[in-house]
């Protein structure tokens, strides 16, 4: 029997708007996937380019994991003020971030747009 397919592993680009960079993970964020995510987010931290922005809107499931990952990515920006969004959630991922207290750690907004004007509004408060 193979195993070949089972494990679906996330795919992630990136794409740049206004200075900020996007991330655009696919798949889920779980026990698997959670570490790939955090050090590709890692990766853009240590570049220190711009806001950080996540669209979520292709990932269906967020284990808590995946939500330390978050966590962690959240205070490594903090010291830099930063701006970091997520958005684009489907309801699941949405109610998994408002269950465990995320919505207020992290700012999350519907759309690609909203997310880039509250990080021009961050920057412009700077």
């Amino acid at each position: 029997m193979t195993m070949k397919g089972f494990f679906k592993m996330i795919e992630i680009s990136d794409s740049i708007d206004g200075g900020a960079v996007i991330v655009h993970p696919k798949g889920k964020i779980d026990t698997l996937t959670a570490k790939t995510f955090e050090a590709h987010l890692k990766k853009h931290i240590d570049e220190g380019i711009g806001p950080l922005l996540v669209d979520l809107a292709e990932v269906d499931y967020v284990s808590s994991f995946g939500l330390r990952s978050m966590l962690v990515v959240a205070k490594l920006l903090a010291p830099s003020g930063r701006k970091y969004v997520l958005f684009g959630l489907s309801p699941q991922v949405h109610e998994v971030l408002r269950v465990s207290g995320f919505l207020r750690i992290i700012p999350v907004v519907a759309s690609r747009a909203e997310a880039l004007a509250l990080a021009e509004a961050a920057a412009g408060s700077s």
